[in-house]
């Protein structure tokens, strides 16, 4: 009786979160494509350099086409969405939007550390990080990482490892600050590739900037004729 007791209760708690995931997914499909998923620290000032560069990049991949996705939280979230945000208001001055939304947040119920910001369209909230992570990584066809704590290293290394094991199409995945990336940057040298742990492709995987102009760049160039990034299905197609 436990065993059914335990395997029912699972499958009201799998129904819930699947329930939600797919209200997430629905609410993504009016994003117009393609997007780029924005990360990195919930702390960091609104008026810190790293705060305004990220704004910067935003606006300007906002005025190339782009969607912004971020985890809808305060620091470089909401940077970021204020970027896509501000091009929308110059956008609809000059009368030429291709769309009213092109800013979501999908938060995550329940953390304390991050409120909605106010810059944020379409505020998608989900109840478990994996169901979170997976959104802002299934519609995505780029990433950029500014500065933060762990959960954007969690974030960074999650997508990082889908790329290297095939299991999502390779995309620009550009790390924002070199003299803040620089130790890890050195870690992956002289640490797992030292060790045979990571190997020399693997690192081209990831790409390290000073400036949003050279992440605008590389993720306008890269990023050309995307749609959308998928999740690897397994027929070696690369995702696309």
């Amino acid at each position: 009786m436990r065993r059914i007791y335990e395997y029912a209760k699972f499958l009201k708690t799998l129904a819930k979160v699947n329930g939600r995931l797919l209200w997430g997914m629905w609410k993504l499909t009016k994003l117009p494509q393609p997007a780029i998923t924005v990360f990195g620290g919930s702390r960091i000032p609104h008026d810190s350099i790293h705060a305004k560069m990220a704004t910067n990049l935003t606006k300007m991949l906002a005025g190339d086409g782009f969607s912004i996705i971020t985890g809808g939280g305060p620091g470089i979230m909401s940077a970021a969405n204020q970027g896509a945000i501000e091009f929308l208001k110059e956008c609809n001055l000059a009368g030429n939007c291709r769309s009213q939304v092109i800013s979501v947040g999908i938060g995550l119920l329940r953390l304390n550390v991050e409120e909605s910001n106010p810059y944020v369209q379409e505020n998608i909230q989900m109840t478990h990080f994996f169901s979170r992570k997976w959104l802002l990584v299934r519609y995505s066809v780029g990433f950029a990482v500014f500065p933060g704590g762990f959960g954007t290293l969690d974030e960074l290394f999650e997508i990082v490892t889908l790329v290297q094991c095939n299991r999502m199409a390779k995309v620009p995945i550009v790390m924002v600050d070199k003299g803040y990336w620089q130790p890890i940057i050195e870690w992956i040298d002289h640490r797992a590739v030292a060790y045979g742990l990571v190997t020399e492709e693997d690192k081209k995987i990831l790409t390290v900037v000073d400036t949003a102009e050279e992440a605008f760049k590389i993720i306008s160039e890269q990023c050309k004729g995307c749609e959308k990034s998928l999740l690897y299905n397994g027929n070696n197609n690369n995702g696309r």
